[in-house]
């Protein structure tokens, strides 16, 4: 008891089991938000482990374990350990960022079912692809990626995230076109893509008109053939297992967003 009286507050409290929220108040700047929500006990759980190198050792290893245990899965629905060991990492790892080790699980993920008609409709792969474009630096490429592989495009998820992404660029031309392009498509549900397209209307109409100039298409780096069996890799949380002069799968991501996808996947 004299050791845990001699630590500073923090390392008092990490260091006793109280079971409160206090961690939540503590590092809640930190975290990052999630849509739907999470769970305190487990975000408790989790922010303690941060705090704690061996703890936070441990957590990474059973990271690894579950992610690996993907190759294992025998049921009829392989799109669902994904999401799972996605919402394990979202919960465990709350400011996300590269420690995380999510964008190379995202990518991972997409790249594993692209070329599956299964999944090129369901929502749940869509949101994987949603997830992947907003952590990337130009969405916009996998945005062309969902339009030229036909995934999602009755989804009105799909229309809304690329049209305001497309906005927040000043390509109100292109933003509007994605728009009725997806009412067109009569996407669904479509009362939120008339919704989302209204409110972008009004907004367009408060913005001093700008002359949009057309660019050209960037070729695409050459990517790797995807293989069935995906070989799955995460950072090891950053420097720990990177030399100085050596990229994380993170940032070479982030700069190469399709690099392992089939050349003939890529948008012409």
């Amino acid at each position: 008891m004299d050791q845990i009286d001699g630590l500073d507050p923090e390392l008092q409290f990490l260091a006793s089991k109280q079971e409160t929220s206090y961690e939540w108040e503590l590092f809640k700047e930190n975290v990052r938000p999630l849509k739907g929500g999470r769970n305190v006990r487990l975000l408790n759980d989790a922010l303690k482990s941060h705090a704690h190198n061996q703890l936070k050792k441990s957590l990474l290893e059973t990271r690894r374990r579950l992610i690996e245990a993907i190759d294992e899965y025998k049921g009829n629905d392989p799109l669902l350990p994904w999401l799972e060991r996605i919402k394990w990492v979202q919960e465990s790892f709350p400011p996300g960022g590269d420690c995380s080790g999510l964008i190379v699980i995202y990518e991972q993920c997409v790249r594993a079912f692209w070329h599956s008609d299964r999944y090129k409709d369901d929502l749940r792969y869509l949101k994987v692809w949603l997830e992947y474009a907003k952590n990337c630096a130009d969405a916009e490429v996998i945005y062309n990626f969902l339009d030229a592989n036909e995934i999602g495009k009755s989804h009105s998820a799909c229309y809304v995230a690329c049209a305001l992404h497309m906005e927040s660029k000043s390509k109100m031309k292109v933003a509007n076109d994605i728009f009725s392009l997806g009412i067109s498509r009569d996407a669904q549900p479509i009362e939120k893509l008339n919704d989302a397209y209204k409110k972008f209307l009004m907004r367009s109409m408060r913005k001093p008109k700008v002359m949009e100039i057309p660019q050209r298409p960037r070729p695409q780096d050459g990517g790797a053939t995807a293989s069935a069996c995906i070989e799955v890799f995460v950072d090891e949380e950053c420097a720990e297992s990177h030399g100085d002069g050596g990229k994380s799968s993170t940032l070479q991501l982030k700069q190469n967003l399709l690099g392992n996808f089939p050349l003939s996947g890529l948008p012409r």
